[in-house]
């Protein structure tokens, strides 16, 4: 299998605490199937009918659970067995061709990619699959850049975490048989690389709770359980705009281990090596480091010990929109307090 070169560190996990011998979460059973039409661009196929579905004029995504949403943002080596079906609609030109949205559908280095002519359901298509191994499982990913007409490009993507391509296989294929392609409406408006057209994170903050500690985010972010494993709890707050701009509270059991200078200094090798800087949380002394894993999204992550406990605060936020979402997330840093 061909390794990702790029935006993907293995081993992300903090390196000074043991992990979980817990199996974890299960990947759902897909209970039957439903339809999927868009009336306006005339987009229609058949997909999972448990699956949690999101979509705008210009895109379809299914997840098999809410739950792996947030892990695709960064692609995290553990988390919930994620899967998804994501259909995004483009524009074709002079200047924008099949090969150029094969290339801006690209997350990874180009040589991360096997890529193949192929047809579907008979029209023009360049197929890309790309695997990695992760701690949990074989990470999967298969696209499919469907040149529709002159005019319109289909790109259709399943990817799926932990070795469930084998049990989504049959729904994958599905996807391809029933798939009927989409084409923009004129004066359409192109959001394509949003998840849904949903509002930005509100600047009225509320008060969150988790274990030991308290946070205020914005009103339209809500509290779902986290990616980390291996930790004594772990919070994602995240709002339905974006996957990829979120912050995620994870406790860690630091009674063994209370030296956070150490701490940081140990799990630098994680964050691309970034620069520690010192700053505080809730009153107490704590680090923060800056980092990236993809050239669209930004990250930031701080750590501060309370008692017996490790808080590890990550922040995300998509480069695009940083002056709608950093702002705010730091002035849900601010108000974390212990309790």
């Amino acid at each position: 299998m061909k390794k990702l070169f790029a935006f993907i560190t293995i081993g992300f996990s903090i390196i000074l605490f043991a992990t979980s011998c817990s199996k974890g979460p299960s990947a759902p059973a897909i209970e039957g199937y439903k339809t999927y039409t868009n009336k306006a661009t005339g987009l229609s196929l058949e997909h999972p009918a448990n699956w949690k579905v999101t979509e705008n004029q210009l895109r379809f995504v299914a997840f098999n659970d809410n739950s792996g949403k947030s892990r695709f943002a960064r692609y995290d080596t553990e988390g919930f067995p994620a899967a998804k079906i994501d259909i995004n609609l483009s524009q074709l030109d002079s200047l924008r061709t099949i090969d150029s949205v094969m290339q801006k559908t690209m997350k990874f280095t180009p040589d991360s990619y096997e890529i193949t002519d192929v047809s579907v359901n008979g029209l023009k298509a360049k197929k890309m699959v790309y695997t990695f191994e992760l701690t949990t499982g074989v990470f999967y990913g298969e696209t499919y850049v469907v040149q529709v007409d002159d005019k319109n490009a289909n790109v259709i993507q399943f990817e799926s975490f932990d070795g469930t391509y084998d049990k989504y296989k049959e729904a994958y294929e599905k996807v391809l048989k029933s798939y009927k392609p989409g084409r923009i409406p004129t004066k359409s408006v192109d959001t394509v690389d949003q998840l849904e057209e949903q509002p930005l994170p509100s600047k009225t903050l509320i008060e969150k709770n988790g274990m030991g500690y308290s946070i205020r985010i914005p009103d339209n972010f809500a509290a779902e359980r986290g990616p980390s494993k291996g930790v004594l709890e772990s919070k994602n707050y995240i709002g339905t705009r974006r996957a990829d701009c979120n912050i995620i509270v994870d406790v860690i059991d630091a009674s063994k281990n209370k030296k956070l200078d150490k701490i940081v200094e140990d799990n630098r090798a994680s964050y691309k090596n970034a620069s520690p800087s010192k700053t505080s949380i809730g009153g107490k002394d704590a680090y923060s480091m800056n980092y990236s894993f993809g050239r669209d999204v930004l990250s930031r992550v701080y750590f501060v010990i309370n008692g017996d406990k490790l808080y590890r605060i990550t922040v995300n936020w998509f480069k695009g929109e940083e002056k709608d979402y950093l702002p705010i997330f730091e002035e849900s840093i601010k108000s974390f307090k212990f309790n």
